[in-house]
């Protein structure tokens, strides 16, 4: 059975078909994600932030044309190739790194701060040690996370990746982070309800999900559906204050 595991999902032809692609690459809505963008907006990244799963890179442009110093990671080359000419087409500087994310701790670099939009819930439940061991040595003390995931509690029989729940993020990050805040927000996609329906429904990993779900689904002025996510922001812990167990 198909777990979210980065390995089952092609990232690499999605991108290489496009627009081809369709129902299978909703993320791709041609700009930063709206939460994403308010969080910039009112001070909430500073530094050297990294992008994790970086996508086409419209999180990372929003983030470095506020006047950030931004790193951003894909495992697929032709996204980071597509971000690089959105960035020199629109002047903006930004590191974009073609790699598997669990390999950028042989880098040495630390970071102020992490973006996570979407990319933890594409991991199945046994990476997650691997994935925050990685984050403890990515960042440094007092570095700040802002990560957005797919809910058990929001959507749970919603089609798409896996779900995790507010006690498994804590019992995930709590011992290393101070988590300041779970908090439902919003996930904007550039699908309309008709196109989700044709994606995987979690409950059975099969294509074509029940429509039933989604007949009070929040829409854009698009029309493209905007789900309820998890926004945890958390802010890492000097090493002499952290604990065996979650917070």
């Amino acid at each position: 059975m198909p777990t979210g595991s980065t390995e089952k999902i092609p990232f690499e032809k999605l991108y290489q078909d496009g627009e081809k692609s369709g129902p299978l690459m909703p993320w791709n809505i041609g700009g930063p994600q709206p939460a994403v963008r308010a969080i910039c907006d009112r001070g909430g990244f500073r530094g050297h932030v990294l992008d994790l799963g970086c996508g086409l890179g419209d999180n990372a442009l929003y983030l470095a044309s506020r006047g950030l110093r931004v790193s951003a990671v894909d495992i697929s080359e032709v996204a980071v190739q597509c971000g690089r000419d959105k960035a020199r087409d629109h002047g903006v500087s930004v590191d974009f790194q073609v790699t598997d994310a669990f390999r950028l701790a042989e880098s040495g670099v630390r970071y102020d701060a992490v973006l996570d939009s979407a990319f933890f819930h594409t991991l199945p439940q046994e990476e997650v040690p691997r994935y925050t061991e990685l984050l403890r040595t990515l960042c440094k003390e007092g570095a700040e996370l802002h990560l957005f995931t797919f809910s058990k509690e929001l959507t749970p029989d919603y089609p798409g990746p896996r779900r995790i729940s507010e006690p498994e993020l804590r019992e995930a990050f709590g011992a290393d982070w101070d988590i300041k805040v779970i908090e439902a927000t919003r996930y904007h996609s550039s699908l309309p309800p008709e196109a989700v329906a044709q994606m995987v429904d979690p409950r059975t990993f099969e294509v074509n999900a029940p429509t039933d779900n989604l007949a009070a689904q929040m829409v854009d002025e698009a029309g493209n559906v905007v789900s309820h996510i998890w926004h945890m922001h958390a802010v890492l812990r000097p090493q002499a204050t952290r604990s065996e167990s979650p917070a």
